[in-house]
């Protein structure tokens, strides 16, 4: 289990991985703003996918865990610059993230979709081969990949 001077089960928390793709655990910080109840901020969440340090970004627990305008939770983005030091630093090493995340055109991995699917982008578009029905999706945009996934 992930451990650390700042994990306060507040502000910083440790919860189980909800999808079998992630590496064990999640790291949840909130920063409340302009004083305000630590309920009533927004989540931000990173684990480990792949050796990659992913993040996605939830509203408060009062509101749900998806956003209203969203058609389900949010996707796990790659992050592309890991931090070097700090709380998700840690984390992420000790998930067994890389430090520095290499970069390959030829597979250039930017999410992970709500089953676990890679999402890639190549040129222009990003593209994900749906696990539900084995589609292969294709759009401009992360948005609009995810408004064809869900559709």
């Amino acid at each position: 289990m992930f451990e650390h001077k700042d994990l306060d089960g507040q502000k910083h928390r440790v919860l189980d991985a909800d999808k079998e793709f992630l590496s064990g655990a999640i790291l949840e910080t909130r920063e409340p703003k302009n004083g305000q109840a630590i309920e009533s901020a927004g989540r931000a969440q990173h684990a480990v996918v792949e050796g990659s340090l992913v993040e996605r970004f939830l509203p408060p627990e009062t509101i749900g865990e998806k956003w209203s305008h969203e058609p389900s939770t949010a996707w796990w983005e790659v992050v592309g610059h890991p931090p070097h030091a700090g709380i998700v630093a840690d984390f992420n090493s000790f998930q067994g993230g890389a430090y520095h995340r290499t970069l390959n055109p030829a597979d250039n991995l930017v999410a992970f979709a709500e089953q676990g699917e890679r999402v890639v982008m190549s040129g222009s578009a990003y593209s994900v081969v749906r696990s539900s029905d084995g589609t292969t999706l294709e759009q401009p945009s992360l948005l609009a990949l995810r408004a064809a996934y869900y559709a």
